[in-house]
């Protein structure tokens, strides 16, 4: 029976082929989260194509219009240094912590809800506002003021009439900058009770 003798040389060519598979395993990884990352930012950065007014509360407003498709950035060889730049900087305003009540039970449309109320959360960093929409027919019901980071609204009747019934709708939360233009958007569906 033969022994093969192992030189040194063969240890470190093994080390070698090691180390490259390590770091081909963590480019790979590090490549699927950079996607992951960016298609994220991606989503919750998703803007209008116009610009938005700033917002008087004491005349009626007229609200951005809830997007129905996606937009976002195609990634190209000419913007790729860009994209990559915009990747390691930690986003900015990316989230928003609601805190609501999602079944809103009102006595009729116009009088003040039993149940309804939103809290922009001390942990949340923008000042936010909010517009509600029946679902199918995306006709706004409420636009409500102002809502300070820790400021709760409720006790409020909705804007316009809605027959009583049971209603899905989607709230829409505008979280604005300090000269009130809107940065981003979140939003959240919730229950509609009108008694009467």
């Amino acid at each position: 029976m033969t022994q093969k003798k192992v030189s040194p040389n063969d240890k470190n060519d093994a080390k070698s082929n090691k180390s490259k598979s390590i770091r081909r395993a963590l480019l790979y990884t590090l490549g699927v989260v950079i996607i992951v990352a960016a298609t994220v930012i991606i989503v919750l950065h998703l803007t209008d194509d116009g610009e938005v007014a700033l917002v008087d509360r004491e005349a009626p407003i007229e609200r951005p219009v809830i997007p129905t498709g996606a937009r976002g950035t195609v990634v190209t060889e000419d913007n790729l240094d860009e994209i990559r730049e915009a990747l390691a900087r930690p986003p900015e305003d990316a989230y928003y912590m609601s805190s609501m009540s999602v079944e809103w039970t009102f006595d009729r449309w116009d009088r003040p809800s039993r149940d309804a109320y939103v809290e922009n959360s001390e942990s949340n960093e923008r000042t936010v506002f909010f517009d509600v929409f029946l679902d199918g027919t995306r006709e706004l019901i409420y636009s409500s003021p102002y809502i300070p980071v820790g400021g709760k609204l409720e006790d409020f009747a909705l804007d316009t009439e809605v027959q009583a019934g049971e209603y899905t709708a989607t709230v829409v939360y505008f979280l604005v900058d300090d000269d009130y233009e809107v940065i981003t958007d979140v939003s959240v569906m919730i229950w509609l009770n009108i008694l009467g």
